[in-house]
């Protein structure tokens, strides 16, 4: 059901689009003003994300949220009290995560943004580099007090297209003997 809302406010938007792309050139300073706080509503989104337990994420949503693609979930253990959380997001679980904005379409009221986030992890066994990708969809609402906040969030998995792979891959083995305590030149995971 949520994911079937989050669809109607993404095709709410598309008559939306072209009316802010013929606007009068007085306009572009408003514009590229709300462009900016558009960029970084969604970079505080992925700083709170990478905190875990420590993230807020949910202070830039909007009333009405729609989360199509929850950034955690909780392990089913059985037992009625909750199980422990199970991160779900690339900036929670990677090594080192990266995103680039796609496309932003925004009016006065709407905006909609397509990201490309980039999760990079260190498979030790094989000592190499590799990353997942997922393509992510925000909507935002302008609020009253002039504030963009996230409306509804959506993110697929999905196979890397061949203009998207990161070439070359970086070097992760540092950072992930960082992490998981091995001592640097050891043959053996930790443990």
């Amino acid at each position: 059901m949520k994911l079937w809302m989050a669809w109607i406010a993404l095709l709410l938007l598309v008559p939306l689009s072209p009316m802010s792309a013929a606007a009068p050139a007085p306009a572009a300073a408003p514009v590229a003003a709300a462009e900016a706080q558009i960029r970084s509503t969604v970079a505080r989104w992925y700083e709170e994300l990478g905190k875990k337990e420590d993230g807020r994420p949910y202070l830039l949503t909007a009333p009405g949220f729609i989360d199509a693609s929850p950034h955690y979930l909780h392990v089913n253990n059985g037992s009625r009290a909750l199980g422990p959380r199970l991160y779900t997001s690339l900036a929670a679980t990677a090594l080192k995560f990266d995103y680039d904005l796609d496309g932003l379409r925004a009016d006065a009221a709407f905006a909609r943004v397509q990201v490309w986030e980039r999760g990079y992890f260190y498979a030790w066994a094989a000592g190499t580099t590799y990353e997942r990708g997922m393509a992510t969809t925000f909507v935002l609402e302008r609020q009253a007090d002039g504030r963009w906040l996230i409306l509804a969030h959506q993110s697929d998995s999905i196979g890397i297209p061949p203009n998207k792979v990161t070439d070359p891959m970086p070097d992760l083995r540092s950072l992930w003997e960082a992490r998981e305590g091995k001592e640097p030149g050891g043959d053996s995971p930790p443990g």
